[in-house]
């Protein structure tokens, strides 16, 4: 009886003991599933950061690289360019729209493979791929952008009026007068920004009455008066017209330097946004060496010839652009011809006369881009690398004019025997020859390396 009483309560002893361990077993269990599953979680979102940050970086690399192509192709047209510019000879038989070839096709990475190739170009762009250790996607644009006008050119420098001065005496020329830097004014850079902005405002007025109703009436002088302001050197402006208060008040440095970017005109104080992004197609910060007349737009048509009308520049398109027989303006006499003899636009003697005083106030016009935009997009798994690139090929300086020594302007005495030779006729000169000063061959435009200017990620 007593062991039988003991046994059960053994039983029961240890039915308690193993409830009381499962329900620490089961506690733990339950402790600890949340914590794994957290654990599992975050390790898994770790490693698809760590994953993500990778492929940016081989993103980023591979959209350099694709710059660094960029930079090789314009390279080599810097190269073709120079050689034709020693070679008329050659010049006379490569077009400047088959130069550009060598930049402007798009390039696709991984290269595609069509049916219409051959077996030749297919085995090509196979072992090109299996050779080629690039991540991800690539592509690849380059844009001439040589059509834009420099802000810059509103800027006083000190330093260019002293260097002007200087020419001026060294080649004799009188100070200008009064009358002919007025003339001068409606042909300059500051003039083409104050008509571009007034016709661009004016024409998103007729389409947009709350754009109308906000800057109808605006002022643009003291717009271009603080611009001048605040990329020209410090004492250049006698009188600042008010712009100098304007930073003040807003608690702005000017910079007093050239702009670098685009993007610093929205720190002027009284530039409204809207208006900006109306001119950002005509205008740029970075020089190019002449404004690329195959690439102008109806807005920098207007400002070229003031009195051209709208179905003028309607037809001036439809010519450049016939799909059937696209135009190519190879020279600035190309242009002329079509404004002088097949627009009738104006004649050629005021066509001559304005494109002289433009060239006169630095903006000159032709057919050979040097400033370009590279887009680079690459993608490599989840990330996308956007790197766009300002490109400029420089116009190689020609050696300044020494001016003329004392002994030089001095006439030496001529002999007995000179005297009688210089009574002899003389044949004249060859003009073909380097030493003529009137029909001299014209000065040659080469080009220095492309480097970048500027850079914008994203």
């Amino acid at each position: 009886m007593k062991l039988n009483k003991y046994n059960s309560l053994k039983k029961v002893l240890y039915s308690e003991r193993g409830s009381i361990a499962i329900m620490m077993v089961m506690s733990t269990i339950l402790i600890l599933t949340p914590i794994i599953i957290n654990f599992t979680y975050d390790t898994s979102i770790n490693k698809l950061k760590t994953m993500n940050k990778e492929d940016r970086f081989k993103a980023k690399l591979t959209a350099e690289s694709g710059l660094k192509f960029a930079m090789a192709r314009l390279r080599l047209y810097q190269e073709a360019y120079n050689f034709l510019q020693k070679n008329s000879s050659a010049k006379d038989m490569v077009k400047q729209e088959t130069l550009d070839l060598i930049w402007n096709f798009p390039f696709v990475y991984p290269i595609p493979v069509t049916e219409q190739m051959n077996a030749i170009q297919k085995n090509a762009i196979k072992e090109f791929m299996k050779e080629t250790v690039l991540d991800g996607q690539l592509q690849l644009t380059i844009e001439n952008i040589s059509n834009k006008i420099n802000l810059n050119k509103l800027r006083i420098s000190l330093l260019n009026l002293a260097i002007q001065e200087n020419d001026r005496i060294n080649a004799g020329k009188e100070e200008p007068s009064e009358a002919e830097r007025e003339e001068n004014l409606e042909y300059n850079a500051e003039t083409q920004l104050f008509n571009a902005v007034k016709n661009a405002i004016e024409k998103k007025s007729e389409t947009d009455d709350n754009f109308n109703a906000q800057f109808y009436g605006i002022e643009i002088s003291p717009l271009i008066n603080e611009l001048r302001y605040f990329i020209s050197d410090p004492e250049s402006i006698e009188d600042t017209a008010g712009a100098d208060r304007e930073f003040v008040d807003k608690g702005i440095v000017p910079k007093r330097a050239p702009l670098t970017s685009f993007n610093e005109l929205y720190t002027l104080p009284s530039w409204p946004d809207q208006i900006l992004k109306l001119i950002e197609n005509e205008f740029t910060v970075h020089g190019a060496i002449m404004i690329d007349l195959n690439k102008i737009t109806d807005k920098l048509l207007k400002l070229l010839i003031p009195d051209i009308t709208e179905e003028d520049i309607e037809e001036f398109f439809k010519y450049k652009n016939d799909p059937d027989d696209p135009k190519y303006f190879n020279s600035l006499d190309d242009f002329k011809n079509y404004i002088v003899n097949i627009g009738n636009i104006m004649t050629e003697a005021n066509f001559t006369e304005r494109f002289t005083k433009f060239a006169s106030q630095g903006l000159k016009f032709g057919h050979s881009p040097s400033l370009f935009k590279v887009l680079c997009t690459a993608t490599v798994g989840r990330s996308t690398f956007n790197l766009t690139a300002y490109v400029t090929l420089p116009a190689q300086p020609s050696p300044r004019p020494r001016p003329k020594k004392e002994d030089e302007s001095k006439p030496e005495e001529n002999t007995e025997s000179e005297q009688r030779d210089s009574d002899e006729e003389v044949p004249p000169a060859n003009n073909s020859t380097n030493g003529s000063t009137e029909n001299k061959e014209e000065q040659k435009t080469l080009l220095l390396k492309p480097r970048v200017v500027e850079i914008i990620i994203g």
